[in-house]
């Protein structure tokens, strides 16, 4: 009896001490962990948004260029798509189980800052005076020559942006151990902008143009006025709706940093948005993409 009694006893202390290790280790894992660093860089292309003359105005009222006579101006508006920069640094946040006794490996959360450089809104206007210089004839061909003379002018406005955005997404990952993986999932980024700036470019060329056959032969510039303005503007509010699509590779098989390496290459069709105070509220579709380095821990 004392035997049997001494073995339920130890039987009973283990079970215990089993019970309060469990226990314990439950309470040590954290609901969410930081489990990666992103760094990223790249281009974000959208189509060119173009403003009116009188919405420049508006951006630049101290303008002295804008307060010229602009009769016979047209606009030249081609359409097209620009670039702007961007750089970003995230970190990748892992969530655990519903028993909290390991950490799902996908979906996953990404948090950080996004900075974006570029043109939010183009003008432009030109005016162009042809009037007849000369006639020639050749002696020998009999052929005639038109010299024209011809003065462009040309007034380009640009509003420009820097701006830092918080950035956050969720996202799914095929299998994380693997050498390559894909990822995809929804994101958005909002914030203001650093520094706000309006440029006005004005420029006057004369040049003379000989027409030979109703073609143009050659044409030789004469003069060149050339005046720029820059003011500074207000800051700006910008935000993003975007799907990011990207394909991940893992850098190295033994070395236990590279195995945590991750080089990827990320795709962003969005839809953006850019509040200018002095102005409007600017929306355009466009697409975001760039390489970047991830590196794991845990």
């Amino acid at each position: 009896m004392k035997i049997s009694n001494i073995v339920s006893a130890f039987i009973l202390l283990t079970t215990s001490f089993s019970a309060f290790g469990q226990r314990e280790q439950l309470k040590t894992i954290k609901k969410i962990r930081v489990h990666d660093i992103y760094i990223q860089t790249g281009v974000f292309s959208g189509r060119n948004t173009y403003g009116t003359l009188a919405d420049f105005k508006l951006i630049a009222p101290e303008s002295v260029l804008l307060k010229d006579n602009m009769t016979g101006f047209s606009p030249s508006v081609l359409g097209g798509y620009n670039s702007r920069r961007f750089f970003s640094v995230m970190f990748g946040l892992q969530f655990s189980d519903k028993q909290k006794t390991t950490y799902k490996k996908s979906p996953s959360l990404r948090l950080g800052i996004s900075y974006f450089s570029g043109t939010n809104l183009l003008g432009s206007l030109y005016k162009e005076d042809c009037k007849s210089y000369d006639t020639l004839i050749s002696a020998q061909t009999g052929q005639t020559v038109y010299i024209d003379s011809v003065n462009s002018k040309y007034y380009n406005m640009n509003y420009s942006s820097q701006q830092l955005r918080f950035d956050g997404s969720l996202i799914f990952r095929t299998n994380p151990e693997a050498r390559w993986s894909i990822f995809t999932g929804i994101g958005i980024t909002a914030g203001f902008s650093i520094n706000a700036n309006t440029d006005i470019y004005y420029s006057n060329f004369d040049k003379t143009t000989r027409y030979t056959n109703g073609n143009v032969s050659y044409s030789v510039p004469s003069s060149n006025d050339y005046k720029t303005e820059k003011f500074r503007n207000k800051n700006n509010f910008g935000a993003s709706a975007y799907i990011p699509i990207g394909i991940d590779f893992r850098i190295g098989k033994k070395r236990e940093f590279l195995k945590r390496t991750h080089l990827f290459y990320e795709l962003r069709p969005s839809i953006n948005i850019t509040s200018i105070p002095e102005l409007q509220t600017i929306t355009n579709v466009g697409i975001q993409h760039g390489l970047g380095l991830r590196i794991s821990w845990g």
